[in-house]
C-alpha cells in the first residue's frame, strides 16, 4: 500500500497550518484593538503655559554705559609767585570742596600793591578836592567882577575837575585790581571735585597762566550709552523716561547686604547728533542724580523705562515661537495660532499687541514644534503634572 502522507508532506502541512493560524490570530486581534484609538482621542501634547494680562506696560531698555566727565579743569594760577602752602587734598585722587583754599602764593608783593594803590586813590581824591576848591574861588571872583555873566568853563575849571575825577576813577580801578590779585594768592575753585593730577609743592615758583595739574567737577560726570535705532523712539520724550543707574562697584552696607546706594536715579541730558560709522548706534548721554560713588572710566548698567504703552501684553521671550507666533491655549485645551504685533523686544520678554478680545490669555511658554492649529494639549503645572482645564 502506498503511503499518502510522506514525511516531506507532513512538514509542508505543518508550515501551512502555522501560517494560517497566524493570519487568523492577527485578524482577531485587529478586530478587537480599540484602545489606541481611544488614547489618541483623549491624550494631548503635554506643554507648560503662562497666563498673560492685558494692560499698559513700559518699554524697558538695558544698556551698559561708561562714566566720563564732561570736561576737566586745569590747575592754573592767575598770579605768579612762590607757593607757601598746599592743601593735603591737592594731590591725585583728592576730594575738593567748593571754594576750599587749595594752595597759597606768597602775598607780600600783592599786599604792597594794594597799599600803594590805596595811597594813589587818596592822592587822586585830594587832587579832585583841590580842583573843586580852586574852581569855587575862581567862580566867586568872576561873579564879583561880572555879576550878570555866567563864568566860562575855564574859569570854573570844568576840564581840570573832569581830569581829576577821571584820575580818581583810574586809581580806584587799579586798587580793585590789586585787591583782586591779592585774593588770587589763595587759589579756590567754585565746585566740588576730585584731583586727577597735581605737580604743586611748597616752595615752587609758579607763573600765572601755566597749568600745574588737572581736576574734574563732580557734577560734570555723565554716562554715555550707545543704543540701537529701534530703541530710540521710546526716548523721544526724555522727561517721561525713568532712569536707574546700577553701580555694581558701590560698597555694601555693614551687614554685607547689597546697599541701595548701588542704584541711583538719572535723567537724559542729550542725544548724539550723528550715528557711529561702525555700529550705526546713537549716543545717549545720561546725567546721574545723586551720589553713586561714580568714577570716570567706570562701567555701569543703565535701565531706561518709557511711559506705559496702553493695550499691550508682556510676553516671555520663550513664548515667542519660530516664525514670530504665539500658541494660545483656549478653554478646551486646544492650541490657537496667534500672530502678535511686536512693539518692543526686551532682554527677557516682548511687549506686543495681540488680536484677541479678552483681557487674559493662556499661552505656551516654551518652544514646541510639529504642532498645528487645533491640536489638543495637556497643560502641566509647576510639578509637571497634568492640570485640569
Amino acid at each position: 500500500m502506498v503511503k499518502i502522507i510522506s514525511r516531506e508532506n507532513r512538514q509542508l502541512v505543518l508550515v501551512i497550518a502555522i501560517i494560517v493560524g497566524a493570519i487568523v490570530l492577527s485578524r482577531m486581534l485587529g478586530a478587537t484593538r480599540t484602545l489606541p484609538q481611544a488614547i489618541s482621542n483623549s491624550v494631548g501634547l503635554p506643554v507648560t503655559a503662562t497666563e498673560l494680562k492685558k494692560g499698559a506696560y513700559p518699554v524697558q531698555i538695558r544698556s551698559t554705559g561708561r562714566v566720563i566727565p564732561r570736561g576737566t579743569v586745569s590747575i592754573t594760577p592767575q598770579v605768579s609767585g612762590r607757593v607757601v602752602w598746599v592743601s593735603d587734598h591737592l594731590f591725585g585722587g583728592g576730594y575738593l570742596v567748593r571754594n576750599e583754599v587749595l594752595f597759597r602764593v606768597e602775598a607780600a608783593d600783592y599786599e604792597n600793591d594794594v597799599a600803594r594803590e590805596r595811597a594813589a586813590v587818596a592822592k587822586a581824591q585830594t587832587d579832585l578836592a583841590l580842583e573843586r576848591a580852586e574852581a569855587d574861588a575862581a567862580v566867586a571872583e568872576w561873579r564879583g567882577l561880572n555879576p550878570a555873566v555866567e563864568p566860562p568853563p575855564l574859569v570854573s575849571r570844568v576840564p581840570q575837575i573832569a581830569q581829576a575825577d577821571a584820575e580818581v576813577a583810574a586809581a580806584k580801578a587799579r586798587l580793585a585790581q590789586a585787591e583782586l590779585n591779592l585774593s588770587r594768592t589763595h587759589y579756590r575753585l567754585p565746585f566740588d571735585g576730585r584731583v586727577i593730577a597735581s605737580t604743586l609743592e611748597p616752595g615752587a615758583y609758579i607763573l600765572a597762566g601755566q597749568s600745574y595739574g588737572e581736576i574734574y567737577n563732580q557734577d560734570s560726570l555723565e554716562i554715555v550709552l550707545s543704543l540701537a535705532q529701534a530703541d530710540l523712539p521710546w526716548l523721544r520724550r526724555p522727561d517721561e523716561v525713568d532712569v536707574d543707574i546700577i553701580n555694581f562697584n558701590a560698597p555694601d552696607d555693614e551687614s554685607g547686604v547689597e546697599s541701595d546706594r548701588k542704584s541711583i536715579g538719572g535723567k537724559i541730558l542729550r542725544m548724539g547728533a550723528i550715528l557711529d560709522d561702525a555700529t550705526r548706534f546713537q549716543q545717549v548721554v545720561i546725567k546721574p542724580v545723586g551720589d553713586g560713588n561714580l568714577l570716570p572710566g567706570m562701567l555701569v548698567e543703565v535701565v531706561l523705562r518709557s511711559s506705559p504703552v496702553a493695550d499691550t501684553w508682556k510676553v516671555p521671550a520663550s513664548a515667542v515661537q519660530s516664525g514670530q507666533v504665539i500658541w494660545q491655549v483656549d478653554e478646551s485645551a486646544t492650541l490657537r495660532r496667534v500672530e502678535p504685533q511686536i512693539i518692543a523686544t526686551l532682554s527677557d520678554s516682548v511687549i506686543v499687541r495681540l488680536p484677541v478680545n479678552t483681557d487674559s490669555v493662556l499661552v505656551v511658554d516654551a518652544p514646541i514644534s510639529g504642532v498645528i492649529d487645533g491640536a489638543k494639549v495637556v497643560v502641566l503645572d509647576s510639578q509637571d503634572k497634568p492640570r485640569r482645564e
